[in-house]
């Protein structure tokens, strides 16, 4: 199971990296890597929720119960990264300030992750 939750992590990261970078290499038009790289982390993060109640159960002390109010907070961020990206990917070009509204709220949730 631990090994599942590792990998998941290892997804987790690889989508919120592809938020980023994406959202980092053009300012001008939205890249669709940005979607799907915020969907994967959408499901590993869902995922990786619903891993550690099991190992909590199995090793209480090693493993904590997730704190729910920071899990509904990164969620509700990358919803609205979604709902940006969703209603602005046919666009010819990328509003600035949709942008750096993405920008803002990817950094924020990546701010929260690590805190």
């Amino acid at each position: 199971m631990e090994i599942a939750r590792d990998v998941l992590l290892i997804l987790h990261f690889i989508g919120m990296a592809g938020v980023l970078g994406g959202l980092l290499a053009s300012q001008s038009k939205l890249n669709k890597g940005v979607i799907h790289s915020a969907l994967l982390a959408l499901v590993t993060g869902i995922s990786l929720v619903g891993i550690r109640y099991p190992l909590h159960d199995s090793n209480p002390m090693e493993w904590a119960l997730p704190d729910n109010a920071k899990i509904t907070v990164k969620l509700l961020i990358l919803v609205a990264i979604l709902v940006l990206g969703y209603r602005n990917a046919k666009k010819e070009a990328l509003p600035k300030n949709t942008w750096m509204a993405m920008t803002l709220l990817t950094v924020t949730n990546i701010v929260i992750a690590v805190i």
